[in-house]
């Protein structure tokens, strides 16, 4: 199952397709409502919460997740999972800290083969006037990035449109996408519409072999830093270690 943590979503959420492999229904509290992502026009069904249990290498990790209908990949782990477990990313070692009450774990980034296609939907409905250009807003299901765009092959048979776009940089789940309309009639788009797809590598972590125990003590220390009581500190600090 492809797993994707996201700093930009408050909420960790686990899609239905994801439960139909994995879970049973009776797991599910049902409650319906209605979301709206960070970019102000992308919304998600919510048909309920439950209980996630996820392996971190040898650590068990637990959330409760949104339970919606469709997202870009099985599930993400929002901001609630990485205060709840203290996630410590080094970009530049390219490993992740992750730690409970219990012991603290460190593990690698592992660049893997394939990617994940997020789509990408028009945010209002365009009219595109003959001979010419037009740069409109899309939503992509990304909080930040910068991402290679490929046009939606069916959509450019279809109307008589070109794309300039070849990435796109996303912030905030919006970006935006030129047109050119070389026709002389108006061409109209609805809101809504898949305009194609963004791809960006994935990544999966595996356990790092060969431990930077310098980088490790630092985490530490800076997990318990706020604890006042020095003896309790000691304690905390071992129990870790």
């Amino acid at each position: 199952m492809k797993v994707m943590m996201d700093t930009g979503a408050n909420r960790s959420f686990i899609s239905i397709k994801a439960l139909d492999l994995f879970y049973n229904k009776q797991f599910i509290n049902k409650s319906h409502s209605r979301i709206i992502l960070a970019d102000g026009y992308t919304s998600l069904f919510v048909f309920g919460t439950m209980n996630l249990f996820i392996m971190m290498d040898d650590m068990s990790t637990s959330i409760k997740a949104l339970f919606v209908k469709e997202l870009c990949v099985n599930c993400i782990l929002g901001m609630d999972f990485i205060h709840k477990y203290k996630l410590i990313i080094n970009a530049e070692e390219q490993i992740v800290s992750i730690s409970d009450n219990y012991k603290c774990i460190t593990l690698k980034f592992n660049i893997n083969k394939g990617d994940i296609r997020y789509p990408v939907r028009l945010i209002n409905n365009v009219r595109i006037p003959p001979k010419r250009t037009v740069t409109v807003p899309v939503s992509v299901e990304l909080s930040s990035a910068k991402v290679l765009f490929r046009p939606c092959f069916k959509l450019q048979q279809r109307l008589p449109i070109f794309m300039l776009n070849s990435s796109l940089t996303i912030h905030h789940h919006t970006s935006s996408i030129s047109f050119h309309n070389p026709t002389t009639y108006s061409c109209l788009l609805p809101k809504g519409i898949i305009l194609g797809t963004t791809t960006i590598p994935t990544l999966f972590f595996k356990r790092n072999s060969i431990i930077d125990h310098r980088s490790v003590n630092n985490n530490i220390t800076n997990l318990t830093r706020h604890i006042d009581n020095s003896e309790r500190q000691d304690r905390v600090e071992t129990l870790l270690n």
